[in-house]
């Protein structure tokens, strides 16, 4: 059996995170999304695996090269335009048999045991409270009457997840929905002649916006075992921490898991840590500092006295001391969808945040952007834009 992973998107509405990095590859539990997809298809059996990749593929090519160090052999085909799911999966065309995963959701092996189970021509749906965000599934007796992408209004529905066992007559109905001008894979299944549905509880999880990160962050956290390296400094170190080598925990701080900190990291004195927070390799946070419930990503430093919660800091950022990253309830239209929320700020990679400065939840700041000490930031900052 072959698998077939699509991860050449970019995933826009989870900007800024996305800004230089694909979907697929942000991290959770300091290990990219795709990591996880790949391996619980592992898990199940399957080792032929070929990913679509587009969007900055490079990144996908050098973590994950020919398989090998995740149990699999990986072979890559590029996507050049990414015009739709349909039109990426028509790029691995074959006569045999398939099973098809998205590259930017979390699943459980379960899923892909279940799946694999099926008779061809099969998709795995779900029940969701959000059928809004996704392809609602209307069915009869086990088989897919319609797909309706994003169905507006609807409170709870059965949804499509994406994953797919399927036949080679698939690509034949992806060619006829391109010859439309249609590239989606929901067009292509509603022109099927028979496609079975399987509707499953096993885990699947999407992150749709840059919030949603947070939450398959939580979930990653729950397979997190105690592991201490580096050096630790008089500190209280309490339940599934797992800590990188050559890391520095300096004294007094408090860390309460589940928590993750990455390799040579520089924690100061009395900070306090709590779950479920990631923190990436190469991450200095100052003395006294507090953060919870939150994803730190690589060569990020965080000024002293600084309080961080419920909150995204992108790769390679300077945040001032003093700094607030707060926590609220919010509600705000991302690409026309009225979303809401009750979270923090999410700032993306290579920003430059001055001391004192207060940003407020639900607020997202481009990559790139500096804001200048003592703001106090309540709307979006978008790319190119300095705050002083």
């Amino acid at each position: 059996m072959k698998a077939i992973i699509l991860a050449a998107g970019e995933g826009h509405r989870l900007s800024p995170l996305t800004d230089s990095t694909p979907k697929v590859m942000l991290p959770v539990s300091n290990r990219p999304i795709l990591e996880f997809v790949v391996e619980s298809i592992v898990s199940a059996g399957i080792r032929d695996i070929v990913m679509v990749v587009g969007y900055h593929s490079e990144k996908i090519r050098l973590h994950f090269g020919d398989g090998r160090r995740f149990g699999a052999s990986i072979q890559y085909i590029v996507q050049k335009k990414q015009l739709g799911t349909g039109h990426a999966l028509f790029q691995a065309r074959t006569e045999s048999e398939v099973m098809v995963f998205p590259g930017d959701n979390i699943i459980s092996g379960d899923c892909v045991r279940a799946l694999m189970g099926t008779d061809t021509n099969t998709i795995l749906a779900t029940y969701s409270r959000n059928p809004s965000k996704y392809g609602a599934v209307e069915h009869r007796d086990g088989k897919l009457i319609r797909l309706t992408e994003k169905p507006p209004g609807r409170r709870e529905d059965v949804v499509f997840t994406g994953l797919g066992h399927y036949d080679s007559s698939i690509f034949s109905a992806i060619m006829e929905a391109i010859e439309d001008g249609q590239y989606d894979m929901t067009s292509a299944l509603n022109r099927m002649d028979s496609v079975s549905v399987l509707i499953s509880d096993c885990l699947w999880k999407d992150a749709i916006y840059p919030w949603d990160i947070l939450d398959l962050n939580a979930w990653a956290m729950r397979s997190l075992t105690r592991s201490i390296s580096g050096k630790i400094e008089n500190s209280t170190i309490i339940g599934n921490v797992s800590i990188g080598e050559g890391t520095v925990i300096s004294g007094g701080t408090y860390i309460r898991g589940p928590v993750v900190i990455g390799k040579n990291c520089y924690i100061g004195p009395n900070s306090v840590i709590l779950g479920d927070t990631a923190i990436g390799n190469d991450v200095s946070i100052g003395a006294m500092s507090f953060v919870k419930n939150s994803i730190i990503m690589c060569s990020t430093s965080i000024g002293h006295g600084s309080d961080i919660e419920e909150s995204v800091v992108g790769a390679a950022s300077e945040i001032g001391s003093g700094v607030s990253l707060l926590r609220s309830k919010w509600e705000k239209a991302i690409y026309g969808e009225l979303i809401s929320g009750d979270a923090g700020p999410v700032i993306g990679d290579n920003c430059r945040i001055g001391p004192r400065t207060i940003i407020h939840g639900g607020v997202r700041i481009s990559s790139g952007t500096t804001v200048r000490a003592e703001n106090s930031i309540r709307e979006d900052i978008h790319p190119r834009e300095e705050v002083v």
